[in-house]
């Protein structure tokens, strides 16, 4: 059997915290170790799945940039944001005129 190798650590805890922790605590019957142990663990899993989501995240992005590792790469993704970004604006431009013009004939 494979017994993991346990080292002591000492904490300090605001009053109130602790006090929270004992009522959860007493629910499950758990001892004060074995909530602090499963709260750390899940703390750090938490801590691992964002870490990875953000790889991924940034994987993405390097990804959705492929082919603009030249000059040319570049500039052809810059002008197709920038066309992009265009259209969008014209499109907030229309239908500002749109209100404008049924604001005045109103």
């Amino acid at each position: 059997m494979y017994m993991h190798q346990l080292q002591r650590t000492q904490i300090y805890l605001p009053a109130d915290l602790r006090r929270e922790i004992d009522r959860q605590r007493a629910l499950n019957g758990e001892s004060l170790a074995e909530y602090t142990r499963k709260a750390l663990g899940n703390r750090v899993q938490k801590g691992k799945k964002e870490r990875a989501n953000l790889k991924k995240l940034a994987d993405e992005v390097v990804g959705a940039a492929r082919g603009t590792r030249t000059k040319e790469g570049v500039l052809k993704w810059e002008k197709e944001i920038r066309r992009d970004r265009k259209l969008a604006d014209q499109q907030w431009i229309n239908r500002w005129d749109e209100a404008v013009k049924k604001n005045v004939s109103a």
